[in-house]
């Protein structure tokens, strides 16, 4: 009779473990916090989703990158990386996944992995994110689609991990089915898998946020901005585009669409990635930077915009101006008329 597989949720714990451990919720929790916050909700998640649906996918043995899944989504070939020719149908399920994302807040863990369960009495006392993991080991070897390693972003949520549901958060692991015994090197990596994937979601974060900063101060310096502060709105969720698209979507002519991608990227906050004259494809900076088709910023960031000063500062050097001013009338005999 085989041995039952060992609990991934009670580990032997070892110093480095616990540090392991550790890290891997301050960085969740500073990316979940930054996310709460953040008024790039929208386009960070958008980013999100490639980089966890291709975690997903790489994790079913197809080789694929999140630059694929984010040309594919947009059916616009990017230069420099080859067509992968595979069975898979790469997209087939990355709109119902997010669709799913967006209830998951509503849901119990329980109606995420549908399996009959027989936990341990001190269950409710173990961490949380080793209960995640033996949660998603279980479901993972119960079913062979890519279904429990996308359910993993919704699972940490329900289980109270994280507030927010995180796309990025998709620690895929074939050991989870494979090689389940060998409990002292997956739980190690998975917890160092999930500390990366926090860190990588929160730099991406930072480059939005920065990218919008530039835009904010670019536009804000444009003597005639135009659409120029439409086009980068609309950059923030359709960050890979072409003058055609923009001229359907801002209404423009195809020659004032070409115009204006090309003041975009005069001010370096699109890029050009077609390297041809005709049908240019242009790309947000921060995926731009992210993809390698340009290198990082070097450098200290510009320093933030002086913050306006309080309307009650304002208001009370208002109010001593005026109380000055009518000490000086009244010494000139001048008076206010009565009500």
């Amino acid at each position: 009779m085989p041995s039952p597989l060992p609990d991934l949720s009670a580990p032997d714990w070892t110093l480095s473990l616990v540090s392991a451990l550790e890290q891997a919720a301050l960085a969740i929790s500073r990316l979940d916090t930054r996310i709460s916050a953040t008024s790039a909700d929208a386009a960070w998640r958008l980013r999100a989703c490639w980089s966890g649906y291709a975690a997903a996918l790489r994790a079913q043995g197809v080789e694929i990158d999140e630059i694929d899944i984010f040309s594919r989504e947009y059916d616009l070939p990017l230069p420099g990386r080859r067509p992968i020719a595979t069975l898979y149908n790469e997209l087939s399920g990355l709109e119902s996944w997010r669709d799913e994302l967006r209830q998951a807040r509503r849901q119990h863990w329980r109606e995420l992995i549908p399996l009959s369960l027989d936990l341990p009495g001190d269950w409710s006392d173990r961490p949380l994110l080793l209960r995640a993991l033996e949660l998603g080991a279980r479901y993972a070897r119960a079913e062979r689609s890519s279904g429990p390693w996308l359910a993993f972003p919704a699972l940490l949520g329900a289980l109270g991990v994280t507030r927010n549901v995180l796309p990025c958060l998709v620690p895929a692991d074939k050991a989870w089915r494979l090689a389940p015994r060998d409990r002292a090197a997956i739980v190690p990596r998975y917890l160092k898998s999930l500390t990366r994937l926090a860190e990588d979601a929160l730099e991406q974060l930072s480059a939005i946020e920065a990218s919008r900063q530039a835009a904010a101060r670019a536009i804000a310096a444009e003597r005639r901005p135009g659409a120029l502060g439409t086009l980068l709105a609309r950059l923030m969720i359709a960050p890979l585009t072409t003058p055609r698209e923009v001229a359907r979507t801002l209404d423009l002519t195809l020659s004032g669409a070409g115009k204006l991608l090309a003041r975009a990227a005069a001010l370096d906050l699109v890029v050009e990635v077609s390297a041809r004259q005709s049908w240019r494809v242009y790309l947000a900076r921060d995926l731009a930077t992210r993809y390698g088709f340009v290198a990082a910023r070097r450098g200290r960031p510009p320093a933030p915009a002086a913050s306006t000063p309080p309307i009650d500062d304002a208001l009370a050097r208002f109010d001593a101006e005026m109380a000055a001013l009518d000490a000086q009338l009244a010494r000139l005999g001048v008076t206010a008329p009565a009500d």
